[in-house]
């Protein structure tokens, strides 16, 4: 059997805004890398502004055509930031914990954003005319049912407070996650971000999510090297940079295996 090759298929779920854009691509040259590794492995499309509720139904459904696919039983999924919190609603209320061996989420923000809460203070007027035009232009790209500004108030960290009470884990389930901290290091597109939600969450963050808004179920630490939220998927970067976070994901998935996952 191949060293990464794990018992069940790696599912990698993005989170929000980005998704399977042309030239913003997330996971673009992940899933390559590990296919190299003769690693099974699938990528989801959810809708990239869609609320918890809906992307998570259309998780259920990709997840079930890969099951068949593949005749396995369960599949590994790897979720990044709020993919993380589609997968948990999926698999606590969709009635998928029996086809989830395990969820790692990385950079997901299960005790909400204080960015999120902060974008949302503006006039509603102005919020509602922002997301007409973002609901657009992801209609135009496919998403199914974009919802911003549903999506924005339920990643508030209030609203977040009363999912994490409702939407429990799973005893058949196995959760871990990885946080990423940019305060020793300097990033490209998350530079501005990184200064804007430090103050408003008074601690280091990825440039988006912060290190304690990541934990969740059994926390592994800063993922290695601490790439920002836009690298950790490769969405840009080096070509040696890309390879490192590729090496990052190969990492977790030989772990999972020696998990029996």
């Amino acid at each position: 059997m191949n060293r990464y090759e794990t018992k069940y298929p790696i599912v990698l779920v993005h989170g929000m805004v980005l998704k399977d854009f042309k030239l913003f691509r997330a996971f673009r040259k992940i899933k390559d890398f590990l296919l190299k590794e003769n690693i099974k492995v699938y990528v989801t499309n959810q809708d990239g502004v869609g609320s918890i509720e809906n992307n998570a139904k259309q998780i259920k459904e990709e997840i079930l055509k890969i099951l068949e696919k593949e005749n396995v039983e369960k599949v590994n999924i790897i979720a990044h930031s709020k993919g993380g919190l589609d997968s948990r609603y999926m698999i606590s209320k969709l009635g998928m914990d029996k086809y989830v061996a395990s969820l790692t989420t990385l950079s997901t923000p299960h005790r909400g954003s204080k960015l999120s809460t902060k974008l949302l203070s503006m006039p509603k007027w102005c919020a509602k005319f922002i997301a007409f035009w973002v609901n657009l232009f992801y209609k135009i790209n496919k998403d199914k049912n974009p919802d911003i500004l549903k999506l924005g108030y339920q990643l508030k960290d209030d609203t977040m407070e009363k999912f994490n009470q409702e939407i429990l884990n799973s005893p058949n389930v196995y959760y871990q996650s990885y946080s990423s901290d940019l305060s020793n290091k300097k990033s490209f597109l998350m530079f501005i971000p990184h200064l804007i939600t430090k103050k408003l969450e008074n601690v280091s963050t990825d440039g988006i999510v912060s290190i304690e808004s990541s934990v969740w179920g059994e926390y592994k630490g800063n993922m290695k090297n601490n790439y920002d939220h836009a690298q950790m998927v490769g969405v840009y970067g080096t070509n040696k940079t890309l390879e490192e976070v590729s090496k990052f994901y190969l990492d977790i998935i030989e772990n999972l295996k020696q998990q029996g996952f």
